[in-house]
């Protein structure tokens, strides 16, 4: 993918252009004028960015354009969709701490320490849509399914890679389905979901 440099209407130039044609009840060929825009947003500067598909529990993970990795996961349960949308990574935590949730599923659950059996695993990246995050898991057997209550969960060693290649305000763009923009080889399937992307 290049970079593309933008343009910029003259505006001032043309107001005085289309105020003349008004004044003087005219219809001239207009000559707009435009100032070229570098862009802000090259190959080099766009950082990683996760793409999550709901629909095939797939984790995609970008470098710029280029798809770089891909990942099984497990997203929510009918009840509990993950949330479509775009968010961002805001935080990130090594070996976290288990929280029970204000929601009636967790009701009289305690809080779980960092160990073999802690519901987020060992690594937690929280995102700006409140409450869910990508995490690890002691459930390998839920990976490939819909069987969280909205977060989405990886296996252990495969959040801990995916934990030291992104960013704390990487993009996260969740999807129920292959948008119509993508092609199929956008959004390529490996058969254990964790292979390169070439």
């Amino acid at each position: 993918m290049l970079a593309q440099a933008g343009r910029a209407l003259r505006r001032t130039r043309a107001m005085d252009a289309i105020f003349t044609a008004l004044v003087t009840n005219t219809r001239p060929l207009l000559n707009l004028q435009f100032t070229p825009l570098e862009p802000t947003v090259t190959p080099a500067s766009f950082g990683p960015v996760i793409v999550i598909r709901r629909g095939s529990n797939r984790l995609y993970l970008y470098k710029g354009a280029q798809p770089w990795r891909v990942f099984g996961v497990a997203t929510g349960q009918s009840q509990y969709p993950t949330p479509l949308g775009r968010w961002r990574v805001v935080v990130k935590w090594r070996n976290p701490w288990w929280y029970p949730p204000n929601s009636d599923w967790a009701k009289g659950e305690k809080p779980i320490p960092p160990g073999p059996g802690n519901p987020l695993g060992t690594r937690w990246m929280g995102l700006s849509a409140s409450g869910v995050g990508i995490h690890g898991t002691p459930d390998d057997a839920s990976i490939g399914y819909s069987a969280s209550h909205g977060c989405i969960r990886m296996h252990n060693e495969q959040v801990e890679e995916l934990y030291d290649l992104v960013p704390v305000g990487t993009k996260v763009i969740i999807l129920g389905f292959r948008p119509s923009w993508a092609s199929e080889g956008d959004f390529p399937d490996t058969p254990d979901g964790s292979d390169t992307v070439a």
